[in-house]
């Protein structure tokens, strides 16, 4: 194969991956293998650095700073949340322990709490 005919492969390959995940076929079954990670991490079945070395090697960095992760992460949570309470009158042991996964989990993958207000003088 000459350069040419490899480079117009590549070319073809890379739209044909650009048009399927804009479509959501790539996508929703990344999203999908990532949520089903984050449901063990959250019942207690998978340690964080587990959960993260195997959410790095299915998802680019640039997908744990982007909306789609925090989602999930969120949903994941509020899952779990809602799975706990549902179980006991009493949780709130369990959603201690579930906040604290949830800032495990943040500070595995090196997310930022972007939406964190800054305190400084002179700002409402």
């Amino acid at each position: 194969m000459d350069r040419v005919t490899a480079i117009v492969w590549g070319l073809v390959a890379l739209g044909a991956y650009s048009l399927l995940s804009s479509i959501g076929i790539v996508g929703s079954a990344l999203t999908r293998r990532i949520d089903v990670l984050l449901e063990e991490y959250f019942q207690g079945t998978m340690p964080v650095g587990q959960l993260g070395q195997r959410a790095r090697a299915i998802a680019s960095r640039g997908f744990f700073g982007g909306p789609t992760f925090l989602s999930l992460a969120a949903s994941a949570f509020q899952h779990a949340t809602d799975v706990k309470r549902a179980k006991q009158a009493n949780s709130k042991e369990d959603e201690e322990e579930l906040v604290r996964l949830l800032g495990d989990l943040k500070r595995e993958v090196g997310v930022t709490d972007r939406y964190k207000l800054e305190e400084r003088p002179g700002r409402e």
